[in-house]
């Protein structure tokens, strides 16, 4: 069966990861990756001219496997999220992805046990 990769980009918020998880909850997931990126502090450490810190931009990443029959419909759903900013369809390498006998997934340019 060949698979579909969305990588999802979104705003991190309160229930965010479970939104994601309720909306995808019909369809057969094999992989799911969500990666919070720290908060800029750059972006906090200047003031405002009213004395007011601004608040830092924050960005989350998702990456889901789903097979390719479900992609459309999953992305379909996903993009309706109000906290989704970007879905994005990848085709998913077979090899890249492949669980190892351990059952652990190899990181990126890692071979395969």
């Amino acid at each position: 069966m060949e698979h579909i990769r969305l990588t999802v980009t979104l705003r991190p918020g309160r229930g965010t990861l479970a939104r994601l998880a309720a909306t995808l909850s019909h369809h057969q997931v094999s992989d799911f990756a969500y990666t919070a990126a720290p908060a800029d502090a750059s972006a906090s450490a200047g003031a405002s001219a009213s004395g007011a810190t601004a608040a830092p931009a924050r960005v989350t990443t998702a990456v889901i496997r789903v097979p390719r029959a479900h992609a459309p419909r999953a992305q379909q759903k996903l993009r309706r999220l109000v906290d989704v900013l970007d879905v994005a369809l990848d085709p998913a390498p077979s090899d890249a992805i492949a669980a190892t006998p351990d059952g652990r997934t190899p990181g990126a340019g890692a071979p395969p046990h």
